[in-house]
């Protein structure tokens, strides 16, 4: 099984518009002018980080011994490419504990547990701590410098870089944590921040102007099976050799091919059963029972939030979420009282979203999953009502809501002093209310490729499924491919042969990871599932899975025509148009279904084959 890997994230920098760049949104609901405002963000972003790109190959002529692509993963997880300027969010409730943090590539400047990132770079380099703050170029040098002296302590001089396997513990200690490392919780923070960049570099970005190339990581080579089992890492193989995939003490599901611990002392929470354990200072005893449901953005990243919150006399939330992949981690029972929303604190439970509320990029499929699944369970057991939720427009303001609304974001509570913004501008309100409502997406376009890759962000060949094609297989957004009236972007398939198997291609293109919470719920009853396609080769043939109650069950396979846009459809409730896959058994059973995996077939071929796709939908007829 190869081993790859999906992305992870930190940190990122404010952006208010001036009145020259502000934009007049003329959309039809609060939803609809999130995405535009998501939309129009992006757009911003990528003319500005195409100039980041020729500093990265600054640093690497300079930093030889620094594997390529490494500079860009960890720009790319500790703040998705957006500069950092932490005074410009000095009023939120978290940057007054965590370490200041500074530029593309968040270098910290403050006391243990977090490195003073700024000082040391400064020594290294030479150039003053203003200049690693506000230059770019500065800075990108200044992270560099420090991941290139760790290099050369652990291998000593080199004049080229190592395998990028063998940097594991130069990695961690360049990531500004290294105060953490001597407890067992401090060692699994920083294994989070390591499995983050390596899984973002597996994975590979190409996305509003962010270029993280996509390279083969063994993580089983830089981290322990625990340590991956912990992160619940994905496309891991235990034995690559003999093609195990499971031991007495590990397992990888075949499904959403996710490792886990068969058992384990790991802590878990007694009140969320997906989310691990880590016990706050920051609480106390609960009068009586909680009734409002508060929804935060940590102004900050999961791992620096988990060390902050361990801080004795600080702040403290119930859950905490991993903006990447979901991951929860809850450092407040229930039943007890932590210090999220000042005065308020008594009756709310708290949920933290990684990320800053100012920047676009930290609003993803897993997160949404994980805090209405969350605010769900919660509802359930405390009695407090799904159907009270803020369903208003997204602002960066203090916005005071009445006090009988159960669900709603930190910026809506009485008392915060008109300081607390967030869960912010990008958080889609009518997406949770709908979520914790269960409510069904209405039929349409689920990914149409123009404002990101959407649900389609691995590479052909993650899936440990896939077979016949290499890791230097790509998938990646494409504007000059593009059908009439489809827009101005198609997703671009680069499939690239495995020379070292002569096995025919065939290749599960993961929708949502594989993960049947990260993909859109469709109707049995009438549903249609399909998608635009083009190649210039011949030969090719398309497929779609779908998780159904009893498995996974894969569509009756079409033949694509050469050198023309084709539409290409199955019928949800056609038993004649499935066959049984993994667990499955050829038939839809369920009322509801979704999208696992698109899939490509084709004879070996030692040239590339490239394949393009256009707006996966779903209708009901």
């Amino acid at each position: 099984m190869l081993s790859r890997l999906l992305a992870v994230a930190i940190c990122c920098a404010l952006f208010v518009p001036t009145p020259s760049e502000a934009i007049e949104f003329k959309t039809s609901t609060a939803s609809d002018a999130v995405d535009a405002l998501i939309a129009a963000e992006n757009q911003r972003m990528s003319s500005l980080r195409a100039s980041y790109i020729p500093m990265f190959e600054q640093a690497y002529a300079r930093y030889p011994q620094i594997p390529r692509g490494v500079l860009e993963a960890l720009a790319y997880t500790k703040t998705r490419w957006n500069p950092v300027a932490s005074e410009a969010s000095d009023s939120d409730r978290e940057s007054a504990h965590m370490a200041p943090a500074y530029g593309v590539m968040a270098l910290f400047e403050g006391d243990a547990p977090f490195v003073n990132q700024l000082e040391q770079a400064s020594a290294l380099t030479g150039l003053s701590v203003e200049q690693l703050k506000s230059d770019t170029q500065a800075n990108i040098l200044g992270a560099a410098a420090l991941l290139a002296r760790d290099i050369t302590r652990s291998h000593g001089t080199l004049k080229a870089a190592p395998p990028v396997e063998q940097i594991g513990a130069p990695l961690r200690g360049s990531l500004g944590l290294a105060g953490l490392s001597k407890s067992v919780i401090g060692a699994h923070l920083q294994d989070s921040l390591t499995y983050s960049v390596l899984q973002t570099l597996s994975q590979g970005v190409d996305d509003h102007g962010v270029q993280v190339k996509a390279r083969p990581v063994a993580l089983e080579k830089v981290l322990s099976i625990e340590a991956l089992a912990m992160q619940k890492a994905r496309f891991v193989s235990l034995d690559v050799s003999k093609g195990r995939v499971e031991t007495s003490d590990y397992v990888i599901d075949p499904r959403s091919e996710t490792l886990s611990q068969k058992n384990t002392s790991v802590a878990k929470s007694t009140d969320y059963g997906p989310a691990l354990y880590r016990q706050s200072p920051n609480e106390e005893a609960r009068a009586a029972n909680p009734t409002h449901i508060t929804i935060h953005q940590m102004e900050g990243f999961y791992a620096g939030s988990i060390a902050t919150f361990l801080e004795s006399g600080g702040v403290s939330a119930h859950y905490l979420i991993r903006d990447s992949d979901g991951q929860v981690t809850q450092m407040v029972r229930e039943a007890r009282t932590g210090y999220h929303v000042k005065g308020n604190n008594a009756y709310t439970l708290g949920i933290e979203q990684e990320g800053f509320r100012g920047q676009s990029g930290w609003y993803n499929a897993p997160t949404y999953r994980e805090v209405i699944a969350i605010t769900k369970n919660m509802c359930a057991r405390w009695s407090i009502p799904c159907t009270s939720v803020y369903r208003g427009a997204a602002s960066d303001s203090e916005n005071v809501q009445a006090s009988s609304l159960r669900i709603k974001g930190h910026q809506h509570y009485a008392g915060q002093a008109g300081t607390r913004t967030d869960p912010g501008r990008f958080f889609n309100w009518t997406r949770f209310a709908d979520g914790i409502g269960g409510s069904a997406p209405p039929a349409g376009v689920l990914d149409s490729f123009e404002s990101g890759e959407g649900r389609f962000t691995d590479t052909p060949s993650a899936s440990g499924s896939t077979v016949g094609i290499s890791a230097n297989s790509s998938a990646e957004r494409n504007n000059t491919r593009v059908r009439t009236g489809g827009g101005s972007w198609s997703e671009q398939i680069g499939l690239v042969d495995n020379t070292s198997t002569n096995a025919n291609w065939e290749v599960r293109f993961l929708s949502g990871g594989g993960n049947p919470a990260e993909n859109a719920k469709l109707q049995k009853a009438g549903g249609r599932l399909g998608f635009w396609a083009y190649t210039a080769a011949p030969g090719v043939t398309l497929a779609v899975s779908v998780d159904d109650s009893d498995g996974t069950e894969r569509s009756i396979s079409r033949t694509l025509p050469v050198n023309t846009w084709t539409f290409v459809e199955w019928k949800l409730d056609d038993g004649a148009q499935w066959d049984p896959w993994v667990s499955g058994n050829g038939l839809i059973t369920a009322s509801q279904v979704s999208l696992d995996a698109i899939w490509f077939f084709r004879a070996q071929n030692a040239n590339p084959v490239y394949i393009y796709l256009d707006d996966v939908q779903f209708k009901v007829q």
